[in-house]
């Protein structure tokens, strides 16, 4: 063999040695990685604060949220939202307004279900108090489910398990264990 020979072969051992090194400091550094791979039960979810969700038909406000905090979580396409309070409109004007600790909405249904103590009130003094109130905006329609009490005109109350009404009051229908009462203001 010659020089040159055995000098490029001690040159190529150091290379390779120096690989080697390079390759295991690296990694000591560097640590044991792995690649993260999506998994694809895990929730994607979002936390918002003060936000406002509106609804609108033909151009016109149907409805409007209003909550002090909330999280969506993208794969359901559901937002829980808390501190709630909201409005239905009817021709440009408020026809009634809820309020409750909390809601959630589906945007896929286009449904919203108020719960934990739901109250509202419209603009024909109307009252009603229920553990939930559930409003899907493909209809102008409104469930109300458990300890339902509706005040009208604090002339006439009713309690029952569930009601169903339209957003401005109109085919209140009650079904369960319900009582009317009716009060004279004289």
């Amino acid at each position: 063999m010659t020089k040159r020979t055995i000098f490029s072969l001690i040159l190529l051992f150091i290379f390779g040695i120096l690989s080697i090194w390079a390759f295991v400091m690296s990694r000591n550094i560097m640590g044991s990685t792995k690649i993260a791979q999506k998994d694809s039960g895990a929730q994607e979810q979002v936390t918002l604060r003060e936000l406002i969700i509106i609804e609108t038909k033909n151009g016109k406000k149907f409805w409007e949220v209003y909550a002090d905090s909330g999280r969506l979580d993208k794969l359901t396409d559901k937002a829980v939202l808390n501190n709630i309070s909201a409005n239905f409109y009817k021709e440009g004007e408020v026809i009634l307004s809820v309020a409750s600790p909390v809601a959630v909405y589906s945007s896929e249904e286009k449904e919203i279900r108020l719960k934990g103590g739901a109250e509202g009130a419209n603009n024909k003094d109307v009252y009603i108090k229920a553990d939930e109130i559930c409003w899907a905006g493909s209809k102008d329609r409104i469930q109300a489910k458990g300890n339902v009490k509706i005040i009208r005109n604090d002339q006439v109350m009713t309690v029952s398990d569930e009601s169903s009404f339209d957003t401005d009051f109109t085919n209140l229908k009650i079904s369960g264990d319900a009582n009317t009462y009716v009060y004279s203001l004289h």
